[in-house]
């Protein structure tokens, strides 16, 4: 089991502050800095500060994945007495649009909204690797291996934060020493370096890490859970060559051109097969890596352990345990899915993300408002992502079609036999779209009149959600507390099949649980974009697996048959030769990604890298009514929001202030 934990003890801040004229510059205290390093035990409080500067992942009002792609919606007055001022940056940056005065999430400074300044973790970084050596005055009462192995952690993370910066700003500036508090003019402006210098830096840094960095079996169970291995090295450097290759980097002609103030082009021209070949060759060690670690795709054998009673090993149905299956691939702790994870506290994206049932509404006055939830709303256009229960998109397949359901996906019905035993409640009329769906839609979506797993609820008689108004949608208590699914949807996937409410008194109870930041779902979907994009459908790894392969395993887990047999089966005659042409296959890649890593903090990077978001994001946001006070009025469609998108959008902007401190520094194309 792969225990991937940040370490959360106390870490030790060194006495550093400064000026910054462009970077988080720090003074180069000396003696401060000569303490850090005199043993072994203030070394690894040092350790722990780098550790420390890695970006938060699941808070959901400081984490751009979470909250500010688009797949996923607040209302910006979804706050206690609709305060503005509480709203959440992340929020503010998907209503309003970014701004280059004050940019939201600027992660470049540290600040309106950026849960860490990237540039003063690596200076973090640079310290450390400029005083651990014992030629620079490090630590004598430690080995020369553990010293070895501790310097390819910072360079790991070193790596990571660079990556961090490249996927928001793209090209960067390489900061790769300790600057001195003395330094003055050019020693501080520096320059952006063009996409494929700082590629190169970033994979560098992690190969000379993975020479030193251990195995999964090698880490100490009782000390060292929670560092880096090979394969989280291997991962983030499949994940940097990937983004390099992707469209936002790869034949973009918008970028064509874009200078710095040395005349240097700082985007690639031209479309390159080499980038996708050489990304291709880093999933594939990934891959290979995290299996011989004992990585696996998690399929479950306990339901939960007794998340619902009525469930266990002898008598849990396929459909249960592909449901279960999935939503433990991201909620149970130290599961073997999981290759890089956070021990960050959940509480908060859990609670947005729960339901409450109609009884528990009842039961809500006198609650504190701490504990109401259901804020983190799936909106409709990522809802009708989903595949069918054939496993094709609805609008491809023929059963759709020639049924009428399609057409008619918006008005409700009630469920039939097959539908109440595990995905309906019983008597609840609900829209057509929600019948007929992929278990993935079942295991990540909580819908009005949806049958919601676990809870310590038996399945014969489970708790739903019910996102009427005075009831789910909050409003009866919303103006006091602030909370309520915008869309008419929660991200049910999200919660711990044994998170739940006390019975009487609107309390949570949560499971906590080790946050995914990447797992072997997520490194399969990319060797298999590798393997179409540098050579089509033919194309095979290592192994000798084509990106088929890799597609099948994941959609097995969830019940659905191979890419090419749905397709021949099931879906419409415009469509069945899809899989077989790389640009079809390169949709259903894309579409696979987003319904199996739903909600995970993917959506809005891979929208960016595979320059789809101006498809995305100028068409109206939709989601149901939540002012309806019965089922037809509550059935009706809604636009939420109509976002604004243009190439510019792609990358982050810099502050302008920023470029005003560094002259050398030029800004984003757009801005």
């Amino acid at each position: 089991m792969k225990r991937i934990i940040f370490i959360s003890m106390g870490v030790l801040i060194m006495a550093l502050s400064g000026c910054n004229k462009y970077l988080d510059i720090l003074p180069d205290d000396k003696p401060v800095l000569e303490d850090a390093f005199k043993d072994r035990f203030n070394a690894e409080k040092y350790l722990f500060t780098c550790y420390s500067a890695l970006p938060n992942v699941a808070n959901p009002d400081n984490t751009l994945g979470l909250t500010a792609g688009g797949d996923v919606v607040s209302d910006p007055r979804n706050m206690p007495g609709g305060n503005p001022a509480n709203v959440p940056n992340t929020v503010l940056l998907f209503f309003n649009g970014n701004n280059a005065v004050r940019p939201y999430m600027n992660f470049w400074d540290g600040k309106n909204g950026a849960s860490r300044n990237i540039w003063q973790g690596i200076r973090n970084c640079n310290v450390f690797l400029e005083h651990i050596k014992l030629e620079d005055g490090g630590p004598r009462d430690m080995d020369e291996m553990e010293r070895a192995k501790w310097i390819a952690e910072v360079k790991t993370i070193k790596a990571y934060l660079n990556f961090y910066l490249f996927q928001l700003y793209g090209p960067i500036p390489i900061v790769d020493k300790v600057i001195p508090i003395a330094a003055k003019g050019e020693e501080l402006d520096f320059h952006r370096e063009p996409v494929d210098k700082v590629t190169d830096y970033i994979v560098n840094l992690l190969d000379e890490a993975i020479e030193a960095l251990p195995t999964t079996a090698e880490l100490d169970p009782s000390t060292e859970y929670g560092r880096f291995t090979k394969t989280i090295a291997r991962s983030i450097k499949a994940k940097t060559l990937v983004l390099a290759a992707s469209p936002i980097f790869n034949n973009n002609n918008y970028y064509t051109g874009f200078k710095d103030k040395r005349g240097i082009d700082l985007f690639p021209a031209g479309d390159s097969k080499q980038r996708w070949e050489r990304a291709l060759l880093a999933c594939d060690e990934a891959v290979r890596s995290a299996e011989e670690d004992g990585n696996h795709l998690l399929i479950t054998t306990d339901a939960g352990a007794g998340a619902i009673p009525d469930v266990n090993t002898t008598n849990i149905s396929p459909e249960t345990k592909a449901m279960v299956s999935l939503r433990q691939a991201v909620t149970s702790p130290w599961n073997p899915e999981l290759i890089w994870a956070t021990n960050e506290a959940t509480r908060q994206l859990q609670r947005f993300s729960s339901m409450l049932s109609n009884s528990e509404w009842e039961n809500i006055a006198g609650s504190g408002a701490p504990d109401i939830g259901q804020r983190h709303s799936p909106t409709l256009n990522i809802v009708e992502s989903f595949y069918s229960s054939n496993g094709v998109p609805i609008e491809e397949d023929q059963e759709w079609e020639t049924n009428g359901w399609y057409q008619n996906r918006y008005t409700t019905q009630l469920p039939d036999e097959n539908h109440t035993k595990y995905f309906i409640k019983s008597g609840q009329e609900t829209a057509l779209l929600h019948h007929h769906r992929s278990l993935r839609f079942y295991a990540s979506v909580g819908f009005d009149g949806g049958i919601w797993e676990g809870r310590s609820q038996q399945l014969s008689n489970p708790a739903f959600p019910n996102f009427m108004r005075h009831m789910g949608s909050g409003f009866k208590y919303g103006e006091t507390y602030g909370y309520y699914p915008l869309s008419g949807y929660l991200a049910k996937k999200l919660t711990h099949l044994k998170t739940t409410y006390t019975a009487t008194r609107v309390e949570l109870v949560y499971e906590r649980y080790s946050f995914p930041i990447i797992r072997l779902a997520d490194l399969y979907l990319l060797l298999a974009e590798s393997l179409n994009e540098a050579g089509g459908p033919g194309k095979t790894d290592s192994r000798g697996n084509n990106a088929y392969y890799y597609l099948d395993q994941i959609r097995q887990r969830s019940g659905m048959e191979g890419v090419v047999v749905s397709w021949a089966k099931y879906a419409s005659p415009a469509f069945k030769s899809k899989p077989e042409s790389q640009a079809g296959l390169r949709k259903i890649v894309q579409q696979e990604r987003i319904n199996e890593l739903a909600f995970e903090g993917h959506y809005y990077y891979d929208v960016r890298r595979w320059l789809i978001g101006e498809l995305v994001y100028n068409k109206p946001i939709m989601g149901w009514n939540k002012e309806g006070e019965n089922k037809k009025d509550f059935f009706t469609l809604k636009v939420l929001v109509q976002p604004r998108f243009s190439m510019k959008d792609y990358l982050m902007p810099i502050e302008t202030n920023t470029l005003l401190q560094n002259r050398n520094l030029v800004q984003n194309p757009g801005w």
